[in-house]
């Protein structure tokens, strides 16, 4: 009997536990810190769901995450210097690095400007684009998108950035519709800085941001709007706007890394250009 349990550990100090399996994620947040709580929490919500209940209890996600000082990250865009954000990123990304993630989440859509970039920079380490995980479930058609800074001048950081999100959209097949109103653009970049990056959620921001769904809608965004931007979602529900289907950015981005990160599903899954080479082999 002695012998038959020995035998027993030992063959269970030999079979790895479920997270021996796992992926490690590295998230780059602090743009703002509202956003990375949301991810943290998210993904550790989703691992202890797709993954078997551990021998004393549900899994964790295994997890390592950066944290940037939003303030100099937003003073680079502010400059249009995009080459500082680049950097201010990347050195964040040399932290995730250094450690040996299996793939990078960054948990904001603008920051995503750095997407290439970092690609480069850090060829061994993947990076789950926000927007190839909305691509994944929205209909085919026109998109909205909610989210984007007012002033749109040639060579801004925003520019940049929505020509960014459209060219990965049209990756896709999708076109995307803004705001047309530049009041209207500067009022959300206003809400977003000044308000849902530190937790202020009020109703007539919400109001707002549930017009300018119902209008983009109406102008021809029949596949729905995505809210571009993490802190919106948080501010604004299905329910203020049950016409209109919302695209949950930061949502579909947490739920893809936890699901890549259980083995559920792959990174090219998600990736167009993936996709596209899978197709013509």
């Amino acid at each position: 009997v002695i012998c038959f349990c020995a035998v027993c550990v030992l063959e269970v100090l030999r079979t790895p536990p479920e997270s021996a399996f796992m992926k490690t994620i590295g998230v780059i947040t602090g743009i703002s810190y509202v956003s990375g709580i949301d991810y943290y929490k998210g993904i550790n919500e989703r691992i202890a769901k797709l993954l078997p209940d551990g021998a004393v209890m549900p899994h964790n996600s295994e997890m390592v995450m950066f944290s940037v000082d939003c303030d100099v990250y937003v003073r680079y865009l502010k400059d249009n210097d995009t080459s500082g954000v680049q950097e201010y990123l990347a050195q964040a990304a040399h932290k995730l690095d250094l450690v040996g993630v299996d793939f990078i989440v960054i948990a904001s859509n603008t920051a995503h400007i750095c997407y290439s970039y970092l690609r480069e920079r850090f060829p061994k380490r993947p990076i789950l684009h926000i927007v190839d995980c909305v691509a994944k479930v929205l209909p085919k058609g026109k998109v909205g998108l909610l989210g984007t800074e007012p002033t749109m001048r040639e060579g801004s950081w925003i520019r940049e950035l929505l020509w960014f999100i459209s060219e990965r959209l049209a990756l896709h097949g999708f076109e995307v519709v803004v705001p047309a109103k530049e009041e209207d653009r500067q009022r959300c970049y206003d809400i977003i800085c000044r308000e849902l990056s530190f937790e202020i959620f009020s109703d007539a921001s919400r109001n707002f941001f549930a017009e300018m769904a119902v209008e983009l809608y109406q102008c021809g965004a029949d596949a729905g709007v995505i809210l571009g931007c993490t802190e919106i979602e948080l501010l604004l529900r299905q329910s203020d706007v049950p016409d209109v289907p919302l695209h949950r950015s930061a949502e579909l981005h947490i739920e893809a890394a936890a699901r890549i990160q259980a083995g559920a599903d792959q990174l090219e899954d998600y990736d167009p250009q993936a996709q596209v080479i899978e197709a013509k082999t």
